[in-house]
């Protein structure tokens, strides 16, 4: 009888505005945790429920079964470490914070220290699996916590953080942040993001990722139906690339070595401002070889309307660029 005041109180507010509310806050918590924690991710998690708590996520190596020897330890109060305890492991720990020491008394679960609090908790988790499965649901909705205004800004954060890039300016930093944060929300948030990313090419690397290296050649890209090059055809390339259905990323372009001197006026300080001292642009001649020998060592698609006869064979995904559209095909030769 001692647990059912617990449970009617949760059954009371679980229903309320602010249940709602906490439910969705667990829901947005367990997405981000399904592939695993990772320091950005706790980071996040804690922000949500608190503020304040987001700075614990520096902690490096954080055990949760060692709260109490690193509360000791560190100075930090145990309401708090518990917190990030319960994110890691929600099945096994819930903060003891003032809410949750209010509510233990009231039950008789003993609250001398986190070992004995956590034993009385488990048993009512383990005697009311039907109401919720882990502690987070139980902590949050009692606790009266709430983050749409959090999650939404984080929507917000993601989008401010690549709506203005190009496919030029793209890392490895921005692309391994926004797939970490993007793969953990929901679909309507999804759409939200993708709809805000300008460059065709980054909307597609980022949301439709084909897990392989991309190869362009530029020499080639930029002769495409002109008589002289010209580095639109580069800039439309990419564009049409990011409409495929998987879109490759990162990318390599390689250009032969005196290529800069077939450009003309403009293009050549466009040249000097976007590609030249690009860390991913790359110059060889002939470029053929090095776009081969690249192919060869990774999962590569290559771009280039070359069907490079005087190589020996390589197997990829060739993309063709006829000055309009992109198609691909499987490309193998001997």
């Amino acid at each position: 009888m001692k647990y059912k005041n617990v449970i009617e109180l949760y059954k009371e507010k679980v229903f309320l505005e602010d249940g709602e509310n906490a439910l969705h806050l667990a829901e947005t918590i367990r997405r981000y945790g399904k592939d695993g924690w990772t320091k950005r991710k706790i980071a996040i998690a804690l922000e949500m429920i608190d503020p304040n708590l987001k700075e614990l996520s520096e902690m490096t190596n954080f055990d949760p079964s060692k709260t109490e020897e690193i509360s000791k330890k560190t100075g930090i109060s145990i309401s708090r470490l518990s917190v990030m305890s319960m994110i890691i492991d929600p099945k096994k720990y819930l903060p003891m914070d003032e809410t949750m020491v209010k509510l233990s008394i009231n039950q008789s679960i003993d609250v001398s220290n986190y070992s004995a609090f956590l034993a009385g908790w488990r048993k009512v988790l383990l005697q009311n699996t039907e109401y919720f499965d882990d502690f987070i649901d139980l902590y949050l909705v009692l606790s009266e916590k709430r983050a749409y205004e959090k999650d939404s800004s984080i929507v917000d954060e993601t989008i401010k953080m690549v709506e203005k890039t190009n496919f030029l300016s793209l890392d490895m930093k921005t692309f391994d942040t926004f797939r970490e944060v993007y793969n953990s929300l929901l679909p309507s948030d999804k759409k939200k993001i993708a709809d805000s990313i300008k460059d065709p090419y980054v909307k597609g690397a980022l949301t439709r990722h084909a897990g392989s290296l991309l190869i362009v050649d530029g020499s080639n890209v930029a002769m495409v139906g002109l008589p002289y090059a010209d580095l639109k055809n580069i800039f439309l390339a990419f564009r049409l690339i990011g409409s495929l259905k998987a879109v490759p990323w990162p990318f390599k372009i390689i250009f032969d070595q005196n290529f800069e001197y077939n450009l003309r006026g403009t293009q050549k300080k466009l040249f000097e401002e976007k590609f030249q001292r690009h860390p991913d642009v790359k110059f060889h001649s002939p470029a053929d070889e090095m776009i081969l020998e690249i192919a060869r060592s990774t999962n590569a698609w290559i771009l280039s309307n070359d069907r490079y006869h005087d190589y020996p064979r390589v197997d990829c995904v060739m993309l063709r660029f006829d000055g309009k559209s992109i198609f691909k095909e499987k490309y193998s030769h001997h």
